[in-house]
C-alpha cells in the first residue's frame, strides 16, 4: 500500500494497514448482486430519480473492515484478560468456551474485545452481568454486529432521560433482564 493510503487508514480508523487487511479476512463473503432489486423495485427508484451508487458496496465493506480492525487491535490477549481479572489462563479458556467472556478468533488465536471490561477502583473486571448476556447472543454473529448491539443506545434502556447502550446500562446498575429482552428481540437476519 502507498504511504498516503496507510496514513489515511490510520487517521480514519485508528489502525494500521496490516490490521485492516487482517480484519478484511474476518468478513463473510458477500456478493453485491445478492441484494439486487427486482425489476419493479428498480423501476420505482428510477421513477423517483434515485441514482445508483456504484461505490456503496466498497464503502460499506471498507467501513466494516476498519471498525473490525479497531475492535481486534484494541482487544486483550488471553493472558492479559487473566491478569486483568486475576484468574488463571485455564479459567479464561473455560469462560471463553462457555461464552461468558466474549472472544474473537484472530490469526489462529483468541482476543477479547475491550468493551466488555472496565476499571473500577484500580481493578479490572468484566462489566457486571455481561456474563449472563453474552451466552444469549447467537455464536455465529459477526463480531462487529455484537459490538454494535452492545454499544448502541437502545430506546428501552434509559438513564437520566437519555437512551444508553446495554454496556452503559449494565455499568449504571441497570437490570440485566432489560438487556436480555433486547437481545431476544434483536433481528439476527444478517447472519
Amino acid at each position: 500500500m502507498s504511504t498516503g493510503l496507510e496514513e489515511l487508514i490510520t487517521q480514519h480508523f485508528g489502525v494500521s494497514a496490516e490490521e485492516l487487511t487482517s480484519a478484511l479476512d474476518t468478513l463473510a463473503p458477500i456478493r453485491p448482486d445478492a441484494a439486487a432489486l427486482s425489476d419493479d423495485e428498480a423501476a420505482l427508484f428510477d421513477a423517483a430519480d434515485f441514482a445508483e451508487d456504484e461505490r456503496a458496496y466498497a464503502r460499506v465493506t471498507l467501513e466494516a473492515a476498519g471498525h473490525t480492525a479497531r475492535l481486534l487491535s484494541t482487544a486483550y490477549s488471553a493472558s492479559e484478560v487473566a491478569e486483568l481479572l486475576g484468574v488463571s489462563g485455564s479459567r479464561v479458556r473455560q469462560r471463553r468456551a462457555n461464552r461468558t467472556l466474549w472472544a474473537i478468533e484472530d490469526a489462529g488465536g483468541w482476543v477479547f474485545p475491550a468493551l466488555q471490561f472496565e476499571n473500577v477502583d484500580g481493578r479490572g473486571r468484566q462489566i457486571r452481568h455481561l456474563d449472563q448476556v453474552l451466552p444469549t447472543i447467537p455464536g455465529d454473529i459477526h463480531p462487529l454486529a455484537v459490538a454494535r448491539l452492545l454499544s448502541t443506545a437502545q430506546p428501552d434502556l434509559v438513564v437520566d432521560s437519555q437512551p444508553v447502550s446495554p454496556v452503559q446500562w449494565l455499568r449504571n446498575g441497570g437490570d440485566v433482564q432489560a438487556v436480555l429482552t433486547i437481545i431476544e428481540a434483536a433481528d439476527w437476519a444478517s447472519r
